[in-house]
């Protein structure tokens, strides 16, 4: 698919397609019956509008209620409760006088878009709160009256959140199991592609929500089991760097790379043979793991999987005692690779069990806990990020508040321009003679996004569910004129149905939402079948009008790209760097902070990815005008480098030693590492390259021939101790890979290197 034609086909392609994996059936049901009960209640005790009050507030939370885990999911459904009563009554009170009407709208407007600078979940709240107070800004309240109405969607909503915590015992620990078991399917998947690309990397979030998830755990959960989901996420980041490895001692063995001078000899295919199958036998266990916490059940059916991993080890081992010096020292690799991935799956199959509540499976779990603990990169994938100090706290917030107080801020310019644009809307709502004004800023507030393929997306997707929803369930009801019995069924059937594929397909979201604010109006009357036209009319208009802020004052992803690029080649570079200076000493390596720099690494991987795809998402004259030499074969060409960059980095990180001897020609390529990194961003920021880069294939060239030769003494029995060889020779053939990438980044940034003869003179 070309960049062009993303632009337009992508939506197309959201709107029909269903992800199954994003079905949320239990969070249905259990937001269909906190809005089911408030209308029954209603209509039972003769106070149907009563319960409609109720169910609307209802409604608001259910949908905030799929934003966190445990109490933080409870904590966002009650700010999404009371901003929502708030804006209910504010606009109950003053919807009618249209001045003040404009102004409240447009203050609301740039709160909710500057909320989306703290996540996902404040978004949420402040969309919650616009949508409140444009939909009861039709009504003309007196204060008493606007008070009581707000009062009943705050029960509503209070309602939702008493149901969250009742529910929780329905559901072992279905937060942690869904994460933990999508996580390892995407893990299972990873393997897989390692067969037909070695270098392929793990998508950066495929983890992340995991981690998430594991920041609070269920309450009145069981703590075994909440720690072996704890440990479940440690073990998918062992297991991601460890399969790294063993598809880079595979890729060595073929003499994929340059500096490998191994032929391939009979007994060099078939390890790479048994690796292959090794791999495919481990994404196998991976997949049985996924299933197994998806549904519940302790048991792993991974024997005849650990079997072939088991006789892979003897086979590499056979093959070991048939080969030359080289060829034992890459088999000798390979078998601690694998044998490492062997005791990670085992451990992984353990804590499946003791996470499904099965109390034979704990006694193996610690046994497997332990033996994984023995490898000598144990310690790095159990190191936690620091958080920053300021995280999460008032100061924290306040200080993003202020740092993002400026037009160049995209969190900032969003706000200015939902709130412009949201008064823009109320004020033609106000001047048009049609009815049900109120749908035209609230179809603006759900379509405009921070970004324009979003923004594109929604607004597609928003007027094709209207039209398709809002038109035929209004023109359904105004022939067919059902009891309230008849409209709680329908009402209760649509709130459930658009709850489960609110993540899974936006369009048919989009059919379900609108049909259901449709029927809850029926309940003050049923609909004339011209308000088929006017909502199909108003949804129209406001996706337009989003569109049309959007191209008055836009924020281009071209503005932001290249600098996202930087951060990436920057962090990537830190990272590198700090893995060299730790090789060069492991005994004194920080692996705490490696683990820090591995993980921002990620996070400015996943960040520049986006980034480069919301570019390429945006129309192909606005790609055009990226500054500088970006441009998008540049763009794409500079995340596939930095992949192989990550490749090799990842295999240095696992195999990281706890102790040997040290290497100090590893520093000043460390250091060079760094400054060529910092070199291409310059490059990236500025659109010029800069004066200076290192002569870092010559310094590679140096440490590799110091690094082969202490290998050389090291087969002949001097000084360094023989199980240095096979790591000086995995830090000559992943440096290698690491400066290749580097080169071919400077390369497609207009940066060349230092001239050959300052990198000889610098050499001698």
């Amino acid at each position: 698919m070309t960049a062009r034609a993303s632009t337009w086909t992508r939506p197309a392609h959201d709107a029909v397609h269903l992800d199954r994996s994003q079905l949320a059936l239990f969070p249905a049901a259990r937001c269909a019956l906190g809005i089911a009960i408030p209308l029954l209640a209603g209509d039972l005790s003769g106070h149907l509008l009563v319960g409609v009050g109720g169910a609307v507030g209802a409604l608001t939370a259910g949908m905030a209620s799929l934003q966190g885990t445990y109490r933080s999911r409870m904590k966002i459904m009650a700010f999404a409760a009371v901003a929502f009563a708030v804006s209910a009554f504010v606009g109950a009170t003053v919807g009618h006088v249209e001045g003040a009407d404009i102004a409240v709208t447009a203050v609301w407007g740039v709160f909710a878009g500057f909320l989306v600078l703290f996540g996902q979940a404040p978004g949420v709240v402040g969309l919650q709160a616009v949508i409140g107070l444009v939909v009861f800004s039709q009504f003309s309240f007196s204060p008493e009256q606007a008070a009581l109405n707000a009062l009943w969607a705050l029960c509503g909503g209070a309602l939702q959140i008493v149901l969250v915590p009742l529910a929780w015992p329905l559901q072992r620990f279905p937060v942690e199991r869904s994460a933990s078991s999508a996580a390892y399917r995407q893990l299972a998947g990873h393997l897989r592609s390692l067969a037909s690309d070695p270098s392929a990397l793990l998508d950066p979030g495929a983890l992340d929500e995991l981690r998430a998830a594991l920041r609070e755990t269920q309450p009145w959960g069981d703590q075994a089991a909440a720690a072996a989901y704890q440990a479940l996420a440690d073990e998918a980041e062992r297991i991601r760097l460890q399969a790294a490895a063993v598809a880079r001692t595979r890729a060595r063995l073929t003499g994929t790379s340059s500096l490998d001078s191994l032929s391939l000899q009979g007994w060099a295919t078939d390890a790479a043979s048994d690796l292959d199958a090794a791999i495919a036998a481990s994404a196998d266990v991976l997949t049985e793991v996924a299933d197994a916490l998806h549904d519940a059940r302790g048991a792993v059916a991974d024997a005849h999987d650990r079997e072939q991993l088991r006789a892979g080890v003897e086979h590499l081992r056979a093959l070991g005692r048939s080969a030359d010096r080289q060829g034992r020292a890459s088999l000798a690799q390979a078998v601690d690779d694998l044998t490492a991935l062997a005791g990670q799956l085992r451990s992984v199959a353990q804590l499946t069990a003791v996470a499904a509540g099965d109390e034979r499976g704990k006694r193996g779990a610690a046994i497997a806990a332990g033996d994984a603990s023995d490898t000598a990169a144990g310690d790095a994938f159990r190191a936690r990020p620091r958080p920053s100090p300021l995280a999460g706290t008032k100061r924290g917030y306040l200080e993003m508040v202020r740092a993002n107080f400026t037009f160049t801020s995209e969190a900032f310019r969003h706000a200015m321009r939902v709130g412009v644009t949201l008064a823009v809307a109320v004020t033609i709502s106000h001047l048009f003679p049609v009815g049900h004004g109120y749908w035209l800023p609230m179809t603006v507030m759900i379509v405009l996004k921070p970004d324009f393929a979003a923004t594109l997306s929604r607004g597609l997707a928003r007027s094709v569910g209207t039209l398709l929803g809002a038109g035929l369930v209004t023109l359904l009801l105004a022939a067919l004129d059902p009891s309230p019995a008849g409209l709680i069924v329908l009402t209760v059937a649509l709130y459930a149905a658009s709850v489960a594929v609110l993540r899974a397909n936006y369009v048919v979201y989009s059919v379900g939402i609108a049909s259901l604010v449709v029927a809850l109006l029926a309940f003050t009357g049923s609909p004339a079948p011209s308000l088929a036209a006017d909502r199909a009319f108003y949804t129209v208009l406001g996706a337009i009008l989003a569109l049309t802020a959007y191209a008055v004052w836009p924020t281009w992803e071209r503005t932001r790209v290249a600098d996202r690029l930087a951060d990436l080649v920057e962090t990537d570079g830190r990272y590198g760097a700090a893995l060299l200076h730790a090789w060069a000493e492991p005994a004194s390596a920080d692996r705490a902070e490696l683990q820090r720099l591995r993980l921002a690494a990620r996070l400015a991987r996943a960040n520049a990815e986006a980034s480069v795809d919301r570019w390429l998402s945006e129309p192909a004259g606005r790609r055009s005008a990226a500054p500088g030499p970006l441009h998008p074969e540049t763009a794409q060409g500079i995340l596939a480098a930095v992949r192989r960059y990550v490749w090799a980095a990842l295999v240095l990180h696992g195999q990281l030693p706890s102790a040997g001897p040290d290497r100090p020609d590893l520093h000043r390529l460390a250091v060079d590492v760094e400054d060529a990194f910092a070199a291409v961003a310059a490059a990236l920021r500025t659109g010029a390259a800069p004066r200076r880069y290192p002569p870092l294939r010559a310094t590679q060239v140096s440490t590799a021939r110091h690094l082969l030769h202490s290998s050389t003494k090291a087969g002949g029995g001097p000084t360094p101790a023989p199980a240095s060889v096979p790591a000086d020779m995995l830090l000559v053939s992943e440096t290698d890979l690491m400066v290749n990438a580097i080169d071919t980044l400077a390369h497609l940034v207009g940066v060349e290197p230092t001239s050959i003869g300052a990198s000889n003179g610098a050499e001698a």
